[in-house]
C-alpha cells in the first residue's frame, strides 16, 4: 500500500494490482482509487521504478512497456487549478527535458491531443553511452496523470503510436483527485 496526497491537506491510500483477462486478452494495471490502464495481450510485471513511479511489464516477445497512474499533485511542476492540458504540457516539458539532457538525446512531439488531454512523444539518442528510440504518451484527467511507455525494435513507429493510443483509450479514471 502506498500513501499519496490528492491535495495538500488530504491523503489517500492506494492499492495497486495487475490482472490478465483471458477472454478479453487484456492485462489491466489498476491503481485504486485513481484508475486503470489496460494493455492488449498478456504482459508480466517485471519491476517497479520508484523514481519514475512506473510499473514495468514485458510480453512473450520481450517487448517492454511501462505504466504509471499518479496524482498530479505528486509532481514538482504542479500548480493548483491547472487544467488537464496544462498538466500534460508541463509534465512533458519537465520529464522529457530532463531525460533528453541526461541521455544527450532529442525529443519530438508526435501528437498533441487537447480534446483527450495527451501528448505522444519520442526520444532518441545514438551516442557512445545510449542507443534509445522510445515512445511515450503522457495524459491527464481529473487530477490524475497517466504515463504509457513502449520500448522495442520489433515494432514500427506506427505500431508503437497505435499501441500507446490504444492503452490510453483503454483507461478508467476515478474522481478522487480534482
Amino acid at each position: 500500500m502506498i500513501v499519496t496526497s490528492c491535495t495538500a491537506s488530504k491523503s489517500i491510500s492506494t492499492i495497486e494490482s495487475n490482472h490478465f483477462d483471458d477472454k478479453a486478452n487484456l492485462t489491466t494495471f489498476t491503481k485504486s482509487p485513481l484508475g486503470s490502464l489496460s494493455i492488449p495481450g498478456k504482459w508480466t510485471k517485471i519491476s517497479y521504478n520508484q523514481v519514475s513511479m512506473q510499473h514495468n511489464f514485458e510480453n512473450a516477445d520481450s517487448v517492454l512497456t511501462a505504466l504509471a497512474i499518479n496524482q498530479s499533485t505528486a509532481y514538482p511542476f504542479y500548480k493548483t487549478n491547472m487544467t488537464s492540458n496544462e498538466v500534460v504540457k508541463e509534465f512533458y516539458e519537465w520529464d522529457s527535458k530532463y531525460l533528453a539532457e541526461n541521455i544527450q538525446g532529442t525529443r519530438t512531439i508526435i501528437k498533441q491531443d487537447t480534446i483527450n488531454h495527451f501528448i505522444l512523444w519520442q526520444i532518441k539518442a545514438d551516442n557512445e553511452k545510449y542507443k534509445v528510440d522510445n515512445h511515450y504518451l503522457f495524459g491527464s484527467e481529473n487530477g490524475i496523470i497517466f504515463t504509457v511507455f513502449i520500448s522495442t525494435n520489433k515494432w514500427t513507429n506506427e505500431q508503437k503510436i497505435e499501441y500507446l493510443q490504444t492503452v490510453y483509450k483503454n483507461k478508467t479514471v476515478r474522481d478522487c483527485c480534482r
